[in-house]
């Protein structure tokens, strides 16, 4: 089975799901935190180079927002290697009642 890589670009949020202060969004790829939690307002944009996972097939990414009591579920992607390997980067949106964020990605065969 082919091996790729997910190559996180960058985090934006267009709307933020706190009421007071900043975000803290976190990214999970397949179980595993590539991200966070940061602080991010609204209109912000947090840069994740550096930050990548190997998967086979598929790859599950799971963003949340980090709060004192349960962490708020922002939204999941199923991202699919045979599919976007080698397409530059690609985006994901997460959308949930008061809260948008926009996911830039790439994948590259491993």
């Amino acid at each position: 089975m082919a091996k790729y890589r997910l190559e996180l670009v960058k985090l934006h949020c267009s709307r933020k799901q706190d009421t007071v202060g900043p975000d803290e969004p976190k990214i999970i790829v397949d179980g595993r935190t590539l991200y966070g939690p940061g602080d991010l307002g609204k209109g912000e944009t947090v840069y994740l180079t550096g930050r990548s996972a190997l998967f086979t097939g598929s790859a599950q990414v799971d963003l949340k927002e980090v709060d004192q009591s349960q962490d708020d579920d922002l939204g999941s992607a199923s991202i699919s290697g045979a599919s976007d390997a080698g397409q530059g980067d690609l985006k994901r949106e997460f959308h949930r009642t008061n809260s948008d964020y926009e996911l830039t990605y790439r994948v590259v065969a491993a």
